[in-house]
């Protein structure tokens, strides 16, 4: 952390405003009319800090989010600061340009570290809005904006739904979700509460309506995947559609279940809601044959492993195994007892003892045993 919060200064040109943020020599607010939205957000970063900048946000996200966490761009990169405007004053911020769309001003900037050894460390390219707000001109989040331009919303039952405006939208499947989220919270006796569910083709097209144009570490093959934003009660699902529970599965069981270990919850999810839209099935006969191609790994101390490959994460199906195993033996009421058994690690492996009566040390052999004949 020492390292990142040192200051780095750009070369300071005509167009310089302030020690690190520069805005492109193109944006002539002599010949376009965005002087004013540039100014705002000018003045919004160079406060360099959450509760001096929320004066130039809007104060309906101010009052819902709070005066520090008002900018929901900060949940995707902090490095643990509590202050994300003073982070920010720690990089270099580049105003790429200011587009008029709607009643709108859409600012687009990038925010970057100094390069090290002649390689960039962009960590993403990103955009806001201005807008009136009481016939002042005010900072928005991009979400809420983005999903009326862009959007098509829909709400069956506890979900709202939005996707796509170019999208079809399946019905059946959006049902077929809602009907079991309220089936299992009958089941697991909790409460059900509404969610904000967004699906796209690509986690592309849900960055973009986040307000990231780019963001670090999302190179490679697209692929599905879920994020949620406990939060604020959103769930972000792409190339997967309408039905996907996993992430829901969260936001129902994690509040009533605080004490749960990490790879029991995640296992939970799994098994009951999917992974990277597969079956736990499928990535077990993934887990079997990578398992017999390495019979130097060892279950017993399975906790210390991270990742198969992009698809299919430890955590995810050997926790759904476990809960696999504990839902076959004693149903719902023993998967709430593995979810109470404790947030740690001697917990886990304790409650696999005590509840599938698995000793840690036969883990490996039993395991692997069960994987071979089953898949």
């Amino acid at each position: 952390m020492n390292k990142l919060l040192i200051l780095i200064f750009l070369t300071l040109s005509p167009k310089s405003y302030g020690q690190s943020v520069t805005v492109n020599y193109d944006i002539d607010t002599t010949v376009f009319k965005v002087a004013e939205p540039l100014n705002l957000w000018l003045d919004f970063l160079n406060t360099k800090d959450d509760s001096l900048g929320s004066k130039y946000w809007n104060f309906k996200e101010v009052k819902k989010y709070g005066q520090t966490s008002y900018f929901l761009i900060e949940k995707e990169l902090q490095f643990g600061m509590d202050n994300y405007l003073k982070l920010l004053s720690y990089s270099n911020i580049k105003i790429l340009s200011v587009k008029k769309i709607n009643e709108y001003f859409k600012i687009t900037s990038i925010m970057e570290f100094k390069p090290k050894e002649k390689t960039s460390n962009v960590q993403y390219i990103f955009h806001v809005y201005a807008g009136i707000e009481n016939g002042e001109l005010k900072l928005f989040n991009p979400l809420e904006i983005n999903t009326k331009l862009n959007f098509n919303s829909t709400t069956i039952g506890y979900i709202k739904y939005h996707y796509p405006k170019f999208q079809d939208f399946n019905y059946e499947l959006a049902k077929k979700q809602n009907d079991y989220l309220i089936d299992l919270s009958e089941k697991f006796k909790v409460n059900i509460d509404t969610v904000d569910y967004y699906f796209a083709n690509s986690n592309t097209e849900l960055l973009k309506a986040r307000g990231f144009d780019f963001l670090i570490a999302n190179s490679g093959e697209e692929i599905p995947s879920g994020k949620a934003d406990p939060i604020n009660r959103i769930v972000y699902a792409s190339g997967i559609g309408e039905y996907y529970p996993h992430e829901l599965i969260h936001f129902l069981l994690n509040p009533h279940f605080p004490n749960c270990h990490l790879w029991i919850n995640e296992g939970v999810a799994t098994y009951f809601g999917m992974s990277r839209g597969k079956e736990l099935g499928w990535h077990l006969k993934k887990l079997n044959k990578h398992l017999l191609e390495h019979p130097e790994i060892n279950l017993n101390d399975m906790l210390e492993l991270k990742t198969l490959d992009q698809y299919t994460d430890y955590r995810y199906v050997l926790g759904g195994l476990i809960i696999k195993k504990a839902f076959e033996k004693g149903s719902y009421e023993l998967v709430k007892k593995m979810l109470n058994a404790g947030k740690e690690d001697t917990d886990f492996y304790s409650a696999i003892e005590k509840y599938l009566g698995i000793k840690r040390q036969e883990l490996n052999i039993i395991i692997r045993q069960e994987l071979k004949e089953k898949y």
